[in-house]
């Protein structure tokens, strides 16, 4: 449907032929041939007799030549019974005014009630025709309740715009064979900053696309970052692959979305270069990752990452990165916490809290995952180790976490001049009793577990099935290991096992099995 700011035109005037014109009347007719005089509708037009002031405004909303189709009442006047010979005029009214001004707010509806209607198809034309008659100085295009069904994408190419809904009942769905995505901030061309998506539902229909169809993107260029913008409060679900993606964007704010339902690709993947960016406050549920990053310096906070098929946070060769105070779980499907994959350095692992994960976290098996730190979390009931850095971890911290009921190692780690260091490790090995350990320093043959240090740890073992060591070095190789100032309780073989012959047992409670 189209717009409905107000048309015009010059010395638009006539006398209305109806005998008389009832307060209830919806068409009226002027003079034969006076119909071409007024512009297309719609209008508003102004009948009186001798004072204007006096006179009722009406919105004429068809024209058939020289026969109008009518609205009584408007801008607070009230319909009036009109005689033969009344004035027909298209006089400055109030509302001509504020279509004359810039607008800064605009309403888009599906019920006929905005400033532009939509109507139920290719409603990206309408909500576009909104965004770009913005001025540049950027406004806000709000979509009332409704579904808004798109063939096309809905383009944000102003920077200073808010997208903004009411909630889960303004809702954007992606029409059948549409493959496009949906919200575009910048289109990788045209940059746009500060800019504000919220309070929508997106559903990107996803058993009906083939490509593409993801929820929003945050577009900018390698050369050119898009900065500052922000999606916040919205549900964003089944899209094809990535739900909502950053591609060389920085210094965003991704925040308290609900974002689900998308087995094809990531919740939130942060592409390109995309730095500085925080993801504070969502809930992942049910994709293939929850976050998946292969740029460096962000940080991923406060989120719940629930059931993802794959990783809840796969970080791949990422520097820097802060992962804390987050929630896994694993409620219908074993998930993999975090993902380390191979140049994964400098990471900060903290404060989060694991439930039933496949594993907590993984370390690919690669010499560049190094770095790390690992320190006060809490994991439960682990399907596998809770922590296992894979051949070649080296020089990561692992430190001061609470690990319990984990089925195999507690932790797991092949590699060099790492500190285990203050860890609280209770009933672990749970899935067969006598075989894993708390602390298992492993080797693949080739790359085996040196110059460590182990101290200060706490490994307690009651449950019916418990480890069968508390500390132990798989072998010969694994050498030159410091354990040292830890407690081990009732291992089942032995409380701590060393095999390298330069490895030192220094003060452990026990002194000695």
């Amino acid at each position: 449907m189209a717009k409905t700011f107000l048309t015009k035109k010059n010395n638009a005037k006539s006398t209305i032929t109806d005998n008389p014109l009832g307060s209830g009347a919806t068409t009226l007719n002027v003079q034969t041939g006076d119909g071409v005089k007024f512009p297309a509708a719609p209008f508003h037009a102004t009948l009186y007799t001798t004072d204007a002031s006096l006179g009722e405004i009406v919105k004429v909303t068809a024209k058939s030549t020289d026969a109008f189709t009518i609205t009584r009442a408007q801008e607070g006047t009230s319909a009036q019974s009109w005689v033969q010979g009344a004035k027909l005029e298209l006089l400055v009214t109030a509302k001509l005014f504020d279509d004359f001004q810039t607008r800064t707010e605009i309403i888009v509806a599906t019920d006929g009630s905005g400033d532009y209607n939509c109507d139920g198809t290719a409603d990206e034309v309408e909500i576009n025709e909104a965004l770009n008659s913005l001025p540049s100085s950027g406004g806000i295009v709000r979509l009332k309740k409704g579904t808004y069904n798109i063939a096309g994408s809905i383009d944000m190419l102003k920077s200073s715009v808010i997208l903004q809904g009411e909630g889960k009942s303004s809702k954007i769905f992606l029409s059948n064979s549409g493959n496009v995505d949906i919200i575009r901030v910048g289109n990788g061309t045209t940059i746009v900053n500060d800019c504000v998506v919220e309070d929508l539902m997106v559903d990107g229909n996803k058993a009906n696309q083939t490509s593409l169809g993801s929820a929003v993107i945050i577009w900018g260029a390698s050369g050119t970052k898009a900065l500052r913008n922000i999606v916040r409060g919205c549900r964003l679900t089944n899209c094809y692959l990535d739900c909502l993606k950053l591609i060389f964007a920085d210094k965003g704010m991704i925040e308290n979305n609900v974002i689900d339902e998308n087995i094809g690709g990531a919740g939130i993947g942060i592409f390109s270069s995309s730095q500085a960016n925080s993801i504070i406050g969502n809930v992942l549920l049910h994709n293939l990752y929850g976050i998946y990053s292969n740029a460096h310096y962000n940080n991923v906070t406060g989120n719940v990452i629930v059931d993802n098929t794959s990783y809840g946070v796969y970080l791949n060769g990422v520097l820097n990165f802060n992962v804390s105070g987050n929630w896994f779980g694993s409620i219908a499907f074993f998930q993999t916490g975090v993902y380390l994959a191979a140049n994964a350095s400098r990471t900060a692992i903290t404060g989060n809290s694991f439930y039933q994960p496949y594993r907590a976290i993984l370390g690919a098996a690669s010499a560049t995952v190094l770095g790390n730190v690992i320190s006060g979390n809490s994991i439960y009931l682990a399907n596998q180790e809770a922590i296992y850095l894979q051949a070649g971890a080296n020089q990561n911290n692992i430190s001061g976490n609470m690990i319990r009921a984990t089925a195999q190692h507690a932790i797991r780690i092949r590699g060099s001049k790492n500190i285990i260091a203050n860890n609280m490790l209770i009933d672990n090995g749970t899935g067969t009793n006598n075989t894993y350990s708390d602390i298992f320093l492993d080797d693949d043959a080739t790359t085996f577990s040196t110059y460590n240090t182990v101290i200060g740890n706490n490994c307690q073992a009651a449950a019916a099935n418990k480890v069968a060591y508390h500390i132990r070095e798989n072998a010969t190789g694994d050498d030159f290991n410091l354990v040292i100032g830890n407690v081990c309780k009732d291992g089942v073989t032995a409380q701590i096992s060393l095999q390298g012959t330069n490895s030192v047992r220094g003060t452990n409670i026990p002194a000695s099995g």
